[in-house]
Parts: structure tokens; sequence; C-alpha cells
């Protein structure tokens, strides 16, 4: 009896140790050999992101880098500020600027220039050593209206977190802006061209609408970039730096703007994304005779979208506002992510090995090659200016596919870009921005509720 009960405990002992190797076959991450890296990036952009993760393992034995990705921008952001509290925040993330706006009260951001210039080598694979840093060369090389978003000076408060005004808190990794596509075979049938102003714009709606009474003239993907970008083409006063007023968008301007939006949405001219259900590149693709879109404002990076084989399409710059002095303002928002390193994560006792190592898994996603196929593939522009002097991009840009023509077109806008202040607030600003554009062009509040609401709700009195 002994005897069987002995062989059952031995025989269960085994089969609970076989269940818990299997259960438990991936060993625990060592977070100070791996890099932990978040993204929005979808199934086809992960691939690519793959070259540079094979890449880094390759020259560096030993390291890993886990690629996560979370969901939208909006999702990493609350993913890194909920492992920030936890203390297990990534080595590296998408970023937009107000997120790191958040993530700098923590201390955990890490200042580039500590390794942006670096002459420091790492040893790596065969005893090649590396250097961390860009040299002179390379860092001119970065697209400079891209690269200077990265400055500590355009966040609030900067200074009582410890930073200058040029610590440099990001790097750009790819970009886009919003681009205006059009049914050129709708336009030629009216004897139309892509209206340059808004004020062209307008004045071409009621042909459009009477030569296609079932199309809708224009559709504008996101109502907040609408906002921001018209208060920065008319100067009218969006958002500022200045800690004791910040918000600056519940002023007569937006007012009368809002309403002007109002009349024309009455008449049929305009939709926007929360307003029809869906990104309006859905309905661009109809066609006009479908109840289509004549012109829709969407991203460079979502191109592909837009593609129609039923009318030709056309791609233009967003329409410019005219100012009091005649003259027109074609600013255009600057989108896309860019990066930002976090250190100490996850208990770590190597932060600043770690950091080094990161900042070589950066150069990697930098390097113009890499660039180059994820920008092909992605739609968004480089941040390396010598990925335009590539055979392979060069070939691409010459293509005339709407990705293609896309990223040629946003290639010449980077000098209109422009970028909001940074400061905690300022993605709620944008939010209730949106919120206020929609309410008072669906006529659901009016434009002095809707901006006095969104005002209410950053905090304002």
């Amino acid at each position: 009896m002994k005897k069987l009960l002995t062989a059952f405990l031995v025989l269960t002992l085994v089969l609970s140790c076989s269940v818990a190797i299997f259960a438990g076959c991936t060993p625990p991450t060592d977070y100070e050999r791996t890099i932990v890296f978040y993204s929005s990036q979808g199934d086809s952009l992960q691939q690519k992101t793959k070259i540079a993760i094979e890449a880094f393992e390759a020259k560096y034995p030993g390291w890993k880098v886990i690629h996560t990705a979370v969901g939208g921008y909006d999702q990493v952001k609350e993913k890194v500020v909920s492992d920030l509290q936890a203390g297990k925040q990534p080595d590296l993330a998408y970023c937009y600027a107000d997120h790191v706006a958040q993530y700098i009260q923590t201390g955990k951001v890490v200042d580039l220039n500590k390794y942006l210039t670096s002459e420091e080598t790492v040893v790596g694979a065969d005893n090649k050593e590396y250097r961390i840093g860009f040299t002179e060369a390379e860092l001119a090389d970065f697209v400079q209206g891209y690269y200077e978003e990265g400055y500590a000076s355009n966040y609030t408060g900067y200074e009582q977190y410890g930073f200058t005004a040029d610590s440099m808190l990001t790097l750009p990794f790819v970009k886009s802006t919003e681009l205006l596509y059009y049914n050129k075979t709708a336009l030629d049938a009216c004897g139309l061209t892509p209206a340059k102003t808004w004020d062209e714009l307008w004045e071409q709606c009621e042909t459009l609408v009477d030569a296609y009474p079932t199309c809708t003239p224009l559709g504008y993907d996101s109502e907040a970039n609408w906002f921001i970008s018209m208060c920065q083409q008319n100067g009218w006063g969006y958002t500022s730096a200045d800690a004791n007023n910040h918000y600056l968008f519940n002023n007569n301007d937006a007012k009368e703007w809002l309403a002007e939006l109002a009349e024309y949405y009455d008449k049929g001219y305009i939709t926007t994304q929360e307003e029809s259900g869906a990104y309006t590149s859905a309905l661009f693709i109809k066609g006009v005779d479908d109840g289509g879109l004549v012109y829709c404002v969407g991203s460079s990076g979502g191109a592909s979208h837009q593609n129609s084989n039923l009318f030709e399409w056309g791609i233009t710059s967003v329409p410019g506002s005219v100012r009091d002095d005649g003259t027109v303002d074609y600013s255009v928002i600057s989108q896309g992510p860019s990066l930002v390193m976090l250190t100490g994560g996850n208990g770590v006792t190597n932060a600043t090995e770690k950091e080094k190592m990161t900042f070589l898994f950066i150069k990697e996603l930098m390097d113009p090659a890499f660039q180059a196929t994820f920008s092909m593939e992605s739609g968004y522009n480089p941040s390396r200016n010598s990925v335009y002097e590539l055979d392979a991009y060069i070939e691409h840009m010459n293509g005339t596919d709407i990705t293609a023509v896309a990223a040629k077109v946003a290639a010449t806008l980077n000098e209109r870009y422009f970028t909001s202040p940074a400061f905690v607030g300022s993605s709620t600003a944008r939010i209730q921005v949106g919120n206020a554009l929609l309410n008072a062009l669906t006529g659901k509040k009016t434009p002095e509720k809707a901006l006095a609401d969104a005002y209410s709700n950053c905090g304002g009195k």
C-alpha cells in the first residue's frame, strides 16, 4: 500500500511539474537586457519594424527588443501613463508632444542630448565598435522642422523638471500632414480647378451641388485639426504656453467661423468623421453620383484609403486662409509619431546602460535605408533628408499611385508645418475644440455655448 501511495505521489509530482513547465515555457523577461518599445503600428508596419529589430539584435548579441503595438496614439499614451504609475514604463514609445507633457512630470523622460553626439562606443558582434551618438553630418541630415519639435522649449514649465530650453525630449520618427484629396473628374466637368483658399472652396460649393445633387462638396476627417488649423492660419489664438492663460480658443473670431460652418452644413456642403460616423475617405471613394465627396481633407499617411477607380483623383495642399492684409496663410498641421525615451522601468539596476542601448536602437529606426522602407510602406514622410536621395525612394516618389503622389505633395510642405504648445491639458484642449466644432456644426449647441463648454471642460472659468 505504501509503495502504491508513493508511486501515486511521485506521478502526481511529475505531472504537476510537467504542467508547470508547459504552462511556463516562456521564461520571464530579462528587462535588464530587453528594450521594451510601444507603438501604434498595424500588422504590415510591425513586419517592417522587425527589420530594424533584427538588425539591432544581430549587432548586439544578448540584447532583445520587445515591440508591443498597443493600439492608437491615445491608447499608447494611456498605457505609458499607467505603466509610469506602476514603475513598469517602456524604454521607448511612440508619442505626440501633448503626451510627453504628461510624462515629464514623472522625472522619467530622458534628455536625449546625453547621447545625441556621444562619441562613446559599444562593442558589438565580432568585437566591432559602434558609436552611440550621431555625427554632426547625421544630425544635419534630419528634416530640421521635424527635429526642432523635440526641444524642451516647446513644453510649458520644462525648467521645473530639470531641463534646459535646448534639451531634446523627443526625436522624429516619421511624419505626415493633412492634404486635400479631390475628384478631378467632377471639378473638370464643372470647369473648376482645385480650391487654393477656403473662400474659393465655399464659392464652388453651389456649383458642385447643382451639378451633383447627391454629393457633399467637402469632408474633413478631423474636427480638432480643422479648428486648430483655422486658428493658426487666421491668427485667432488656440492655446498658449503661458501657464496663466493656456486656452485662447473661446474668442469671437472662432465663434463667427463656427456660425458660418453651421450655415454651410445646413446647405449640405460639409461632413466630418464624427458627423458621418466613419473616415470621410469612405464617402470620397464612392464618387459624386453616388452621394460621395468632391473634396476630402485627410492625412497624407492615409492616402491609400482615398484611392478610387471610379474617377480621376488629384492631391494638393489644404486651402489657405486670406488674412486681413490680403496675404494667404497656408499653415498645415504636423502629425506623425515621434519617439520618447523613458528610464528605469521594471526596476532595472542598469538604467544608464539601457538608455545607451535604447539610443542605439533608435539609430536603427533612423537609419536612412530603414526609413525609406518604412515610409514607402506607411505613406508617411521620412525624418532624414538623405532618404530622398536613395534610388529606391526616388523610384517610389516618381510613382503614380496615390501613396507616392501624397508623399510627394507632403514633402513640399515642410516649411508650412506648425505645432501647438505642449502642456498638461493640451490634449484635453484638442478633444474639446473638436467637440465644439461638431456640436456647433450640427446645431446641438450654439457656437457661443459650444466654445464656452469646451473652455469650461479644459478647466477655464
